[in-house]
């Protein structure tokens, strides 16, 4: 041992022995004991949110249309030496029409084959550069997504071989037998997953007779019905270049950007003259039915309450959105507080407002033993219908207004978070600002909230989907009182006298 370090250590050895015999305590001994008139220490900032003014990121956003009418924006960054590539159509199930399975069919077989290349040499090539090919379907949108280097000899094969799949797949019979084939699996396996039930079922006591109550894969008997001419078609009508939209960020210059927007729109099929696009399905409920139980052996039961909301481009969307956050949409939410901490009934609940036809959806999901299905069901609603009643408070909505302004930095800490903000402002046709809807809900007030709660949502509006297993219903358990000096809105959980000044 270092003598040093043998001296050091006897002097401590000698100060503990001589505070041992004096009774003097050492400071890893002290403990401050406060009079009991006086305030417990708390650290500063958990005495509540101290809003902090917000700065504009240095992300400018491009945008322009191409001649052939395809909308695009662009953000550059040069962190990482790459680009992330995102192409999208309004070519989801909901345009399926007659053929239920169409839109999928179609979408499916797009990388199934390019003039002079199969599926496996597609993934070989793409393997071979780096790049890395993403494909999405849902009801309402198709999309696209390639992630390459932006170096010339990476960058140029990857988007050749994109834009390709997207204007030149080859469309063939024997593809489409395989893709049927894949569609039906893909349907056999929904059905059999609980987890994906639910919003399915509501949407079907939402829309019983349109295109939202189908799954996106289609049904048996559509895709037996489908066409290869039918595939052709739709994809001359909906993948066509007036119908796409592209967003790109990372490392490329505007005249790069320009360019590859202008590959991608070049290859894409014109929409013959005269061709009416079908408009999206209208959103408003118009089914009769409130409920839906589907049986399955299950030691949970899935449920969820959904209603029609607004969409993405509404003026009160952001008052909407701040007030779903309060009630069911972040970890020390309303719901969060009465459902798991006081009454310890769920793991996890969560409400969202997202975009469903033209309009959006609100719903809460969550998942509860069976016993207490019901009576959790009520509470739900009650706490719904008082919300509704009261609306937030100020202490929720400061709250709130922090977190969002935090949490926009965060989310545009990679050029995949950044390209998912900028699709949405394409999308939605929001104003050209990463910061648009953080600034709104900073401008928020309560009576604001309050009034946008009553405009667009009503206790009695819940389409309620459940799936799981019946049993007898048993009351909730009373709920936990409150530790005093600590509040169920504050993320700390610490008592009083357990945190650090």
């Amino acid at each position: 041992m270092n003598n040093g370090l043998r001296k050091a250590r006897g002097v401590l050895l000698g100060l503990g022995i001589v505070a041992g015999l004096t009774g003097v305590q050492t400071l890893a001994d002290t403990v401050t004991v406060a009079p009991a008139n006086y305030p417990a220490p708390r650290l500063q900032s958990l005495l509540g949110p101290v809003p902090v003014a917000g700065t504009a990121r240095a992300l400018s956003i491009k945008g322009w249309k191409t001649l052939t009418g395809t909308k695009v924006l662009f953000i550059r960054t040069t962190e990482l030496p790459m680009f992330d590539l995102h192409v999208s159509f309004a070519a989801g199930s909901a345009r399926d029409g007659d053929t239920p399975g169409l839109a999928a069919a179609t979408f499916s077989m797009l990388n199934e084959g390019i003039p002079g290349k199969d599926l496996s040499a597609i993934v070989e090539v793409f393997d071979g550069l780096g790049a890395q090919l993403d494909m999405n379907i849902d009801h309402d949108r198709a999309t696209l997504a390639l992630r390459s280097l932006s170096d010339e000899q990476k960058r140029a094969p990857a988007l050749q071989l994109f834009s390709q799949i997207l204007g030149a797949p080859t469309l063939t019979d024997d593809a489409l037998k395989r893709v049927k084939i894949e569609l039906r699996d893909s349907l056999t396996s929904a059905a059999q997953d609980a987890g994906n039930s639910p919003v399915h079922l509501v949407k079907t006591l939402l829309a019983p007779d349109g295109p939202y109550s189908l799954p996106f894969y289609g049904t048996d008997q559509g895709l037996q019905a489908l066409t290869g001419t039918e595939v052709k078609d739709f994809h001359q009508r909906f993948y066509s270049a007036s119908q796409a939209q592209i967003t790109l960020v990372g490392d490329l210059t505007l005249a790069q950007a320009k360019a590859i927007s202008l590959q991608i729109s070049n290859a894409l099929p014109v929409m013959p003259a005269g061709t009416a696009v079908m408009p999206m399905p209208g959103h408003k409920p118009v089914g009769t039915e409130r409920t839906l139980h589907e049986e399955q052996p299950l030691t949970q039961i899935n449920l969820i309450l959904a209603q029609p909301s607004v969409s993405r481009s509404h003026a009160d969307y952001a008052a909407l959105y701040t007030a779903n956050l309060i009630f069911g949409g972040t970890i020390n939410s309303r719901l969060m507080s009465e459902l798991r901490e006081k009454r310890g009934l769920v793991y996890d609940v969560y409400s969202e407002n997202a975009p469903w036809a033209t309009a959006g959806l609100l719903t809460i999901s969550l998942q509860v033993n069976p016993a207490f299905s019901q009576a959790t069901l009520a509470l739900t609603r009650s706490l719904f219908s008082d919300y509704l009643r009261d609306g937030p408070t100020q202490q929720e909505l400061d709250q709130v207004k922090l977190q969002v302004a935090n949490r926009s930095a965060l989310n545009s800490s990679s050029n995949w978070q950044i390209l998912k903000q900028l699709v949405t402002i394409n999308r939605h046709d929001l104003p050209l600002d990463l910061d648009y809807t953080v600034q709104q809900v900073q401008r928020l007030t309560l009576k604001q909230i309050h009034e946008a709660l009553n405009r667009h949502l009503a206790a009695d509006r819940w389409r309620v989907v459940t799936v799981g297993a019946t049993v007898e219903q048993q009351a909730l358990p009373a709920p936990a009182p409150t530790p005093p000096g600590t509040s169920s809105q504050s993320m700390c959980r610490a008592e009083a006298g357990f945190v650090a000044s």
